[in-house]
């Protein structure tokens, strides 16, 4: 076979030059679909979805649940012949993942179709199609579309979190998606350790370190145990898809007795992260924490839960919906609020940060309580990019879900003599 028929093309339809609603066509022998995701929240207040494409999809690969990688996959069996869904009206399309990646979507798309409502372009039966249609895939098993090898392996982000192998003829391109390279309570981080010919990478945090891990659970402590001391309740809004439980099993971790509520998504997400051993680190120690808190389901739940000092873990990380909200007016003047995760310019958390004030209700209320951050990222810092580079030894680096990705290229090229891209929305590159 020669050269040019063994190219490899990679069209990018999302998560090109910003972050959110990764999407992007590699074309091999066969047509492969990483990711299809949306962006649910942004400065506009409108979701934003990937880019059209024409081409008739051999299969769907999905590297974890998250919104703005899966979020817009039931599009695909909407049968419509247009917009961004030109590829299957037969709906015969197979889309494939780890085993927790698609429970956890099980839960996430009627969530977001609750909420963003007549705004999405499909509905429950697309949902239905696309469940029915998915194909399990367990880390390091290969999996062949024609001439094209695929293996998935652990990512270190999420439960069910994949790095993306795909190997066509002499080369080999890597997606990450979203990764971590250090251990967290949850997960051992990235192992992965082989030459590419092409890595595709996250790259949200380019320009920005996590602070070191075991300081940052004890500042949490130290937060936590401050305000209960004082009476307070220490309100911790997370996102219901991993942060909650590694802020379960970190205060766990450090105190066994500390009464902890979870409330909102994060308590069925708990559960599917509760049944699937060799998908976080330890599931054993996870069930045991995990049967030591209370999961709020009642109101009255949620009254008590501000009755006395403890640990409220609650949904919408951002602060734009969900229970925390309740929360929030319900809090005592000695209690605090812990954000622990990444805010939109223009969300509650976002707000509460920087304005000291949030909207409940269409009403802008004053923070009367203090509000804290605390940096518990689940995605690689500036240097975990770069020892994922050293690591993988790529010919070419494509740099995607960003917002500092064309940087970041400048940097790779002109410090390290690297052959990087930050390509733009649209754009295509051969690999």
């Amino acid at each position: 076979m020669t050269s040019e028929t063994a190219d490899i093309e990679l069209h990018c339809l999302g998560a090109s030059r910003e972050v959110g609603r990764s999407a992007f066509l590699l074309k091999t022998d066969k047509n492969l679909l990483l990711d299809y995701g949306l962006k649910i929240f942004d400065k506009s207040g409108q979701p934003q979805f990937p880019e059209p494409f024409s081409e008739k999809i051999d299969a769907m690969i999905l590297s974890h649940a998250h919104l703005d990688h899966s979020g817009f996959i039931p599009h695909l069996y909407s049968g419509s012949g247009s917009g961004n869904n030109p590829s299957n009206p037969s709906h015969n399309l197979k889309w494939f993942s780890t085993p927790p990646t698609r429970d956890l979507c099980e839960i996430l798309w009627p969530d977001s179709m609750k909420i963003m409502g007549d705004t999405l372009p499909y509905k429950t039966r697309e949902y239905h199609l696309a469940l029915k249609h998915w194909v399990p895939v367990a880390y390091e098993r290969r999996i062949s579309f024609g001439e094209t090898q695929m293996t998935l392996s652990d990512a270190g982000h999420i439960a069910g979190a994949a790095l993306v192998e795909l190997e066509y003829h002499d080369k080999v391109v890597l997606y990450t998606g979203d990764f971590k390279n250090s251990p967290t309570r949850l997960h051992g981080g990235v192992a992965y350790d082989y030459d590419v010919n092409t890595l595709i990478m996250d790259s949200t945090y380019a320009k920005r370190e996590h602070p070191d891990r075991k300081k940052l659970e004890q500042k949490l402590m130290d937060e936590i145990h401050e305000t209960t001391d004082n009476g307070g309740t220490a309100l911790l809004p997370a996102f219901s898809l991993g942060r909650s439980q590694e802020l379960i099993s970190i205060i766990r971790a450090h105190d066994r007795h500390i009464p902890i509520y979870l409330d909102g998504m994060g308590k069925d997400i708990s559960l599917i992260y509760a049944r699937y051993p060799g998908y976080i680190s330890d599931v054993k120690k996870f069930r045991k924490d995990l049967s030591t808190v209370v999961s709020v389901r009642k109101n009255h739940q949620r009254m008590e839960a501000t009755r006395e000092p403890a640990v409220i873990v609650s949904s919408a990380g951002m602060m734009e919906g969900g229970p925390v909200l309740g929360y929030v007016v319900r809090l005592n003047p000695n209690s605090k609020i812990i954000l622990t995760g990444y805010s939109v310019e223009g969300s509650n958390a976002w707000r509460l940060l920087n304005e000291n004030a949030l909207i409940i209700n269409g009403n802008r209320l004053e923070a009367e309580f203090p509000v804290e951050y605390l940096d518990f990222s689940a995605h690689a810092g500036r240097s975990d990019l770069l020892n994922m580079i050293k690591s993988t030894n790529p010919e070419k680096i494509v740099l995607v879900h960003g917002d500092s990705t064309e940087e970041f290229e400048r940097e790779l090229k002109e410090d390290f003599g690297l052959d990087a891209v930050a390509p733009k929305l649209g754009d295509v590159i051969k690999l």
